[in-house]
């Protein structure tokens, strides 16, 4: 007779549980809900993303390139050299894979710090004169984590 009476116990509560799932929706909220969380923007491959650009302070705990930016001055430029020692420097910052992580401006000599994750990344500088100057100067960089990579740029504002 235990034995029912736990049996009949177990079906209240099996049918309590099923009477909430029907009442707060049932299959039809499983159904609404159940495809992708963030649909993507429309018209699709166009490049389009959602909400602004968030900035993120990192803590000590994260990893990146750090280093020291010094520009050569535009001394005995010699013919068709471009020169310009007080525009900003720019680096280009891909896997090896060829896979663009993040375009750096650098307006000024000094230190300069860049948060980015463990890995094996090119990176590549050239002056600020818009999209015709080459990036120059390939350097490969091993980023581990939880360290910055320290890294001395010479930075060369001719372009050839």
């Amino acid at each position: 007779m235990e034995g029912l009476k736990e049996l009949k116990w177990f079906i209240i509560v099996l049918i309590g549980i099923w009477v909430v799932w029907f009442f707060t929706g049932g299959i039809e909220r499983f159904e609404e809900k159940s495809g992708p969380f963030i649909a993507p923007p429309a018209p699709l491959g166009t490049g389009e993303t959602y909400g602004e650009d968030i900035s993120v302070d990192t803590s000590f705990l994260s990893s990146g390139i750090e280093g020291t930016l010094i520009s050569k001055k535009c001394e005995n430029v010699p013919p068709g050299t471009r020169c310009n020692d007080t525009r900003s420097m720019t680096l280009r910052i891909t896997k090896k894979s060829g896979e663009l992580v993040e375009d750096v401006k650098l307006s000024k000599d000094g230190p300069f710090k860049v948060s980015m994750p463990a890995g094996d990344y090119i990176i590549s500088q050239k002056a600020y004169y818009g999209d015709v100057a080459p990036y120059q100067h390939p350097i490969v960089i091993e980023v581990r984590s939880f360290n910055y990579a320290r890294i001395g740029l010479v930075f060369d504002n001719k372009i050839r």
